[in-house]
């Protein structure tokens, strides 16, 4: 599924204008998931409407006028982000813990605030630094196991979206974050209120 996306991606950018293919409520749905190949399954798994045949080739405002789902700027919208967080995987923090223990070779990054860290870490972990982003950015190793964490999950995730953007393919976010981690895996590590996400 990644593969097809960054290969569209490339194809996007490789032609003339150097411009991806306009979408507008007026496309096909077959054209928008030629671009979007997640995108019938992700129809079908939030709104429950199974895309067949005759639907692909409606237009987006047909089809959304068709089933009364939301306004086609919207769906088109909800298919982009899907699409875009399919990219990385949300782990729970124990399944994070059982990762880490089973490849010693994964990273497991802290992208909290250097106030944050000091109240407390998770053992082994790393706070994702400038330079370990140069460091990691310049590696030739795209399908080393990346796990990120932050307070929540919000900052980690949006660290994560920018590696699998950058060709990472095996990036994880840790739902729930360091409080997760806190309440799931160890109690040892202090937890705290006042935070970004």
């Amino acid at each position: 599924m990644l593969k097809g996306l960054r290969s569209r991606l490339n194809e996007w950018f490789s032609r003339e204008d150097g411009e991806p293919p306009s979408i507008t409520e007026r496309s096909r749905l077959l054209e928008i998931s030629q671009h979007y190949p997640t995108a019938y399954e992700f129809i079908e798994r939030k709104y429950g409407v199974r895309v067949d045949g005759g639907d692909s080739a409606l237009t987006l405002r047909d089809f959304v006028d068709k089933f009364g789902l939301p306004p086609a700027q919207i769906l088109f919208m909800e298919i982009q982000m899907d699409s875009r967080f399919a990219e990385v995987k949300s782990v729970s923090a124990r399944t994070a813990k059982q990762i880490l223990d089973s490849r010693p070779d994964a990273k497991l990054l802290d992208v909290r605030e250097e106030w944050e860290m000091k109240i407390g870490k998770v053992p082994k972990s790393e706070p994702l630094t400038p330079e370990l982003l140069d460091a990691l950015l310049s590696s030739e190793d795209r399908v080393l196991p990346i796990i990120l964490y932050c307070h929540f999950g919000v900052r980690s995730m949006d660290a994560a979206l920018f590696l699998a953007d950058r060709g990472f393919r095996n990036v994880s976010v840790v739902q729930g974050g360091i409080e997760a981690w806190s309440v799931d895996v160890d109690p040892t590590i202090p937890r705290y209120e006042a935070a970004y996400c």
